[in-house]
């Protein structure tokens, strides 16, 4: 047993680590991301921490008790979502979404059962560990993220899944200025909104634990102490340079409602230094800001060729939506089947990029796996909210992820979303 709960504990925190990187086989290749089948390095690792997982839970000897109906909202999720496999106009596209769905659904159980004691048995996860490695992960994103601004560019990687971002070429995220393109960063990830807000939930991770953190005795303390304090600047530079709307007010939603749990904790000394954290925030974005705020500028106010494009297709989206829901509102077009099924639908009038799920997730799962997915996976979030053993940084976080949810879509679109959502599910 001490020898599964090893395996189990650093094989998760290697999962961890390589999970924000995209380094993939791709299996069936298709035009965009949404309608490609690819075998991730992390989930193989994942799978097999799975396995020894179930293996571990069975040898143990609590057995029994009640189904929280947490677990029933997500059992009927996955019906849900299994039913509309067989509507799906592409069954295979369909069924690997099915998968990374279960796979979420396996990475929020393990969290959840993992990081629990039970009776004079330790836990087999350390939550807090899990999250330093998550940050430490996401560190040389946030380098590599602030070196592709700087630089702008980006090079390529195979082993890390890091592919070529010019600014120059038609399709790249960028800021457009009189003084030309300016390429927001990627990281090492597909799309700058989703390393902004993958980055605006590490922050709020990294703040919460600088906040808490009082009389700092030993090397450790002050070595946990110094990477959270260089991890915090450095990923809210990046941020910064994501331009990613979306995640600036996650982040700064977040911050507020961070800022409330600890004022409830009434712990005068946690909340000075956070206050201090969110000052010291404010002038180092200032600073950044400060040089670039043409770039700001054009995203704040939204009234260049780019943005307004970008509003005006999101208000395309949204009516292709509401006309998909209205016509599949039961059992949805397939889960992972939007964007192809739109292109069928128009018979390939337009280009293949043109083609884009709706930016809002409760809407896409909607269109998707139709009504009752929409009903439970609801259900699923106001139980999370209600659960007795929540973190203090829990409200932060799941304020952060409606933020997204409601702006955008790769939570559910992309499988590095989905198994997203469901590992910071799991640590809240």
């Amino acid at each position: 047993m001490k020898f599964l709960k090893k395996t189990i504990e650093y094989s998760f925190y290697v999962f961890v680590f390589l999970f924000p990187w995209q380094t993939k086989l791709i299996l069936r290749p298709a035009d965009t991301n949404f309608n490609e089948i690819s075998l991730y390095v992390s989930h193989l690792l994942l799978l097999l921490i799975l396995i020894i997982f179930f293996i571990y839970q069975l040898k143990r000897s609590e057995k029994g008790g009640t189904i929280s109906w947490l677990w029933w909202a997500l059992a009927g999720l996955e019906i849900a979502v299994l039913i509309s496999f067989f509507v799906a106009p592409d069954k295979v596209l369909a069924f690997y979404h099915y998968l990374l769905f279960l796979m979420g659904v396996g990475v929020f159980y393990l969290l959840r059962e993992g990081t629990e004691s039970f009776g004079y048995e330790n836990k087999c996860l350390d939550q807090i560990k899990i999250i330093y490695v998550f940050l430490a992960s996401l560190f040389f994103q946030a380098v590599l993220g602030i070196y592709q601004f700087l630089s702008q560019s980006s090079f390529v990687s195979k082993y890390l899944g890091l592919a070529a971002h010019d600014p120059e070429t038609l399709g790249t995220a960028v800021v457009e200025t009189a003084s030309g393109r300016w390429l927001r960063v990627y990281g090492g990830m597909d799309h700058p909104n989703i390393f902004g807000g993958v980055l605006a939930i590490a922050l709020i991770l990294a703040a919460y634990l600088l906040a808490k953190k009082k009389i700092i005795r030993t090397k450790q303390k002050i070595g946990e102490s110094i990477f959270l304090f260089i991890f915090y600047f450095v990923a809210l530079f990046a941020l910064f340079f994501t331009f990613s709307r979306t995640a600036w007010i996650a982040y700064a939603v977040s911050l507020a409602v961070l800022l409330i749990s600890l004022i409830r904790q009434k712990d005068r000394w946690v909340i000075g230094r956070y206050l201090a954290l969110i000052f010291f925030s404010g002038v180092m974005i200032f600073i950044i800001a400060y040089p670039y705020q043409s770039l700001l500028q054009v995203r704040l106010q939204g009234e260049t060729r780019l943005e307004q494009k970008s509003t005006s297709e999101r208000l395309d989206y949204l009516g292709q939506a509401e006309d998909l829901i209205k016509s599949h509102y039961l059992t949805g077009v397939g889960v992972g089947n939007y964007s192809l099924f739109l292109r069928q639908a128009d018979n390939y009038k337009k280009a293949v990029w043109d083609y884009q799920p709706v930016h809002n997730f409760f809407l896409l799962l909607w269109a998707e796996a139709g009504v009752f997915a929409l009903f439970f996976f609801g259900a699923f979030l106001i139980m999370m909210v209600k659960k007795n053993r929540r973190a203090v940084y829990s409200g932060a976080i799941l304020a952060a992820l409606v933020v997204i949810m409601l702006l955008d879509h790769w939570l559910l679109s992309l499988p590095f979303g989905l198994l997203f959502l469901f590992l910071i599910l799991g640590l809240i």
